[in-house]
Parts: structure tokens; C-alpha cells; sequence
């Protein structure tokens, strides 16, 4: 592994270029194992990472006049006497190490002066920028797709909240959750994605998952990997799990005990797709998702001592159009007034 003393050595490193620009899980894995050897290199890394993504969507091609003054500049710098001395390798390689160098400097200095340019006339220059922390909580009844300052997209369930800052840092990314939320991850190998939601810190590279944290149950929480790879730290106890696709990780407030097993997707994530699914719903569990998906309040008259065992789902439906369907499986009457509902048995 080649060391860099700074940040020239990283823009003209081929392999280095590549990994910024395509995604390669070998160089990833090369980059990772770099760093932790160089750590006090990560900040040079991290800024030669920015030039190479801001000169590949930005280019500007340096005009006629420019490119002349160039051409004029590096022969008046390469030596007369040693481009007629065709037949010496050596002073052919001194010339093209040279005339590359020069490029290479004329092209970071094009790209940081259009910046300084660019920047000259805002109100106030990036670094001036403060981060502040943006607060999105949807009440019941309202679901939202956000899209985070790293590209990463996150669908908010009803009755969460999610927290995060303006714009993240070189070093990581990290949300907090109180409730339900689905999340599709940036690819960022040098950035990981945590999210904290109830003393469990999720933390992902590129991936998706779903984590069901609402406070107001205080039982389990639940993390759903639909793809990629997570790490789920727990904080009180100190212990990691890694799940795989497929995988949920339940962990149980009360016991402060945590198992993984299989999970069906479709019960997971169909919310996102406003799509009210069930699957072997108590009468309890369907109040409380029916008052959050719909935003009301929902009393019981005479209610039944047989607990419900409710399995069906409703597409975009609305909240008189599920009841009327539940109360005829359930044999109850119902009554909306407003955003009040009662259900009589």
C-alpha cells in the first residue's frame, strides 16, 4: 500500500480515481485496510475524494487562450538542449513526468479557482455554514418520504419522528428515530450510516432496512434487513449483532434480550407502499395501528373477551372502507364522529 504525503499523490493514482468514481467491493476493501494502517491520513484522503467528485459532475474545459499559455508555459519550462537530445530515454521520461505534473497542477488550479469564483458571490462561504439539526415528525395520520443531505432515503411511518443534522460530517452519518422508518442507504464506504433509535445504534454502509422503535409501545424493538449488511449495537449491554438480508433482530425492552430470525417482507414494509397489512393481529395491535395510520381515537364498548387474530390488508383504502369490511369478519358495529371512532360489540 503506497504511502501519500499529500493530495496530488491521491488525484494521480489511477486506482484511487477508479474507486472514487465506480464501485468495486475489492477496493473498497483495499481503501478500508489503508486507512487503518495511515489514519492520520483520512482527511487528505477525504479532500482528494471531494476534487475527483466535484471535477467529474463539474468540468470545465479550459478555453483556446488558456490551453495556448499552457503549451507556451511548458516549453518554455522543458529545456531546449534536452528535447534535441531525442535519443536519451531518460530526459524523455524527465519531460513527460514533467509536462503531467504541470497539467495536473494547472487542472486542481482551474477547479479551485472556478470555486473561489463561484463562491465569491454568496452570501457567505461554505465553511461559514452552520449545521443545524432538522426535526421532521409526522403525527398520526401523515406518512413522508426525506431525502438526507448524503442522498440516503428515508419513508417516515406515522407517529415518528427523525433527526438529523443539515449536513453531515467526513467522518459519519447519523439520524435518530423514534418510531418507524424505512431507510435506503447512500453507498459511502468511508462514511457509515448509523441511526440510533431506543439504545440500539443500527449502523450500515449501503443498504436498506426497516426498524419499528415506537416509544409509546415500549416492548420490542424491531430492525428488518431487506439488503446489504448492518451491525446493531447495543448500548446498556454493550453487545453487537450483524444481520444478514432476510434477517430481523427483536430485542425486548423488559427482558434486555435480543433474538434474530426470518421475517416476512411483506408485513414489514408494506406501509411504505400505503398498503395496511395484518397478519395475525390482536385486537390491540389493530387499534393502535388503525388510530396511528388514520390519525383518530378509538374507544371500546362492551369489548369482546376473545382476543381478534386479524390477517388481510388494505391498499390505499379509506378509514370507513376498513371498517366496514372489520366489522363484518368481527361482527361489531362502528360509529365515526369526526375524529372519534367507537367500536360496540
Amino acid at each position: 500500500m503506497n504511502i501519500k504525503n499529500n493530495i496530488e499523490d491521491f488525484l494521480t493514482d489511477e486506482e484511487f480515481v477508479r474507486w472514487v468514481k465506480d464501485t468495486d467491493p475489492e477496493l473498497d476493501i483495499f481503501w478500508s485496510k489503508w486507512l487503518q494502517l495511515y489514519p492520520e491520513k483520512r482527511e487528505m484522503l477525504m479532500k482528494s475524494r471531494e476534487i475527483i467528485i466535484a471535477m467529474n459532475v463539474n468540468s470545465h474545459k479550459a478555453s483556446r487562450e488558456v490551453q495556448e499559455r499552457s503549451l507556451d508555459y511548458i516549453l518554455s519550462e522543458t529545456p531546449s538542449n534536452t528535447i534535441v537530445k531525442s535519443t536519451q530515454r531518460t530526459s524523455k521520461f524527465y519531460i513527460f513526468l514533467k509536462v503531467a505534473a504541470i497539467f495536473t497542477g494547472l487542472l486542481a488550479t482551474t477547479y479551485f479557482v472556478n470555486e473561489y469564483l463561484s463562491s465569491s458571490i454568496k452570501p457567505l462561504p461554505k465553511q461559514q455554514v452552520a449545521i443545524s439539526n432538522i426535526v421532521k415528525n409526522n403525527p398520526n395520520g401523515r406518512k413522508s418520504k426525506i431525502q438526507l443531505p448524503d442522498g440516503t432515503i428515508v419513508w417516515l411511518n406515522s407517529g415518528s419522528t427523525l433527526s438529523y443534522p443539515s449536513k453531515f460530517t467526513n467522518n459519519e452519518r447519523v439520524v435518530n428515530l423514534d418510531g418507524q422508518a424505512f431507510f435506503e442507504v447512500k453507498r459511502d464506504t468511508l462514511r457509515p450510516f448509523r441511526v440510533n433509535s431506543s439504545g440500539l445504534v443500527t449502523t450500515a454502509l449501503g443498504t436498506s432496512f426497516d426498524i419499528n422503535s415506537y416509544s409509546e409501545q415500549n416492548n420490542e424493538i424491531k430492525i428488518s434487513l431487506v439488503s446489504g449488511k448492518i451491525s446493531i449495537e447495543n448500548k446498556s449491554l454493550k453487545t453487537n449483532n450483524v444481520t444478514l438480508p432476510g434477517e430481523q433482530l427483536i430485542y425486548s425492552i423488559k427482558k434486555q434480550k435480543s433474538v434474530i430470525k426470518s421475517f416476512d417482507l411483506k408485513e414489514v414494509v408494506a406501509w411504505k407502499d400505503k398498503i395496511l397489512y395484518f397478519k395475525n393481529a390482536s385486537l390491540a395491535d389493530v387499534i393502535l395501528r388503525l388510530e396511528r395510520w388514520y390519525g383518530v381515537d378509538i374507544k371500546l364498548k362492551n369489548a369482546p373477551q376473545k382476543n381478534w387474530n386479524l390477517t388481510g390488508e388494505f391498499k390505499k383504502q379509506s378509514l370507513q372502507r376498513v371498517l366496514e369490511r372489520l366489522s363484518f369478519t368481527e361482527n361489531f358495529r362502528y360509529s365515526i364522529k369526526g375524529k372519534k371512532v367507537e367500536f360496540k360489540f
